[in-house]
């Protein structure tokens, strides 16, 4: 009989035996060092039976709600059992939910031709966190924990009254702050009133950047609030405006436009991805800023929008500099 106990896979076979994607799985070896794959002479990655055990593991745990920051450094009997504790809950105990750290959005992601432009919009953010991932809407009670989630991230192809109200019960269900729903066909009258809802509606195809731009007002309001990670009471409390002047620009339109074209030649790109992020940041400021007011109501929401993201664009502004300084970049005044 062949021996197989130093049978090696390479990560498209480990992505498809254990589910996680090979985009993720670099994540979770850069960031937290989940296994240490050997490497062939070409320098691609080879796993053994041991590192699929271990990643399935970690996987059918995240998938159950917890961060995988939290989960990382165990090894692999401490995940066993820890696995064991959660199918024991699954069946009437009432074992505490794994919480993820403060500042944190966890997030629970139903679709999959946006799948791509969420990761991507994760792995650029690191106050985003992937903690679920189904393909369809309907099986996110049944794979998540209410309250393992912060924000869904739900796709439909249509949406009528009836999707809304489903989404409505998915979030108090849940027991998540908001949902991003991105669409592709919706009459406006049905898409409008979603934002008061605790529902941002997404027109598809979306990309990496309007995904981090959508989930900025939630990390924003939860830092402030200091409730990252447990849900937030009555929705129009949440509509308040932060006090302060707006912050002014620190880069202009064509200087961003230069930090964005510098790919080419500086090999680290996240001067590109920051400016790109600014850019988008600093339009959806105008345009809340400019937006029509239906009411009191609206005039709250728009203020709050447009102050909330004129902070962060500012933040984001102090990060774009640092890293200028760090790569030696001169910009023209």
């Amino acid at each position: 009989m062949e021996n197989t106990e130093h049978e090696v896979f390479e990560i498209s076979a480990v992505a498809r035996l254990t589910g996680i994607s090979s985009h993720v799985l670099r994540v979770w070896e850069r960031r937290y060092s989940v296994v240490d794959p050997q490497r062939s002479e070409s320098k691609r990655r080879q796993y053994t039976q041991s590192d699929i055990q271990r990643l399935s593991l970690l996987k059918t745990l995240v998938d159950n709600g917890h961060a995988i920051g939290t989960i990382a450094s165990l090894s692999t009997e401490q995940l066993e059992e820890r696995l064991s504790n959660v199918l024991s809950s699954r069946a009437g105990d009432d074992q505490l939910e794994e919480s993820a750290p403060v500042g944190v959005c966890r997030i629970g992601l139903a679709g999959t031709i946006m799948r791509h432009s969420v990761r991507e919009a994760v792995e650029n953010t690191p106050a985003l966190r992937i903690v679920g991932e189904v393909q369809e809407m309907s099986q996110i009670a049944t794979s998540l924990r209410p309250g393992a989630v912060d924000l869904l991230i739900l796709e439909r192809d249509t949406i009528f009254p009836e999707d809304i109200e489903e989404v409505q019960n998915l979030i108090s269900v849940m027991k998540v702050r908001r949902a991003i729903l991105v669409y592709r066909f919706a009459q406006e009258a049905v898409i409008q009133p979603l934002d008061i809802k605790r529902i941002t509606a997404l027109r598809a195809p979306v990309d990496a950047a309007e995904i981090q731009l959508a989930c900025i007002a939630d990390i924003q309001l939860a830092l402030r609030s200091g409730q990252a990670g447990v849900v937030l009471g009555d929705p129009q409390e949440e509509i308040r405006r932060p006090e302060g002047p707006i912050p002014a620009r620190a880069f202009t339109d064509d200087q961003l436009v230069e930090v964005g074209k510098m790919s080419a030649v500086v090999k680290c790109e996240c001067p590109q991805h920051l400016a790109n992020l600014l850019s988008s940041l600093f339009a959806f400021e105008k345009y809340s800023e400019q937006c029509e007011d239906r009411n009191q109501e609206d005039a709250e929401l728009h203020a709050f929008l447009h102050q909330t993201t004129a902070e962060c664009r500012s933040q984001m502004e102090g990060a774009l500099a640092k890293v200028i300084s760090q790569e030696g970049i001169s910009l023209k005044s």
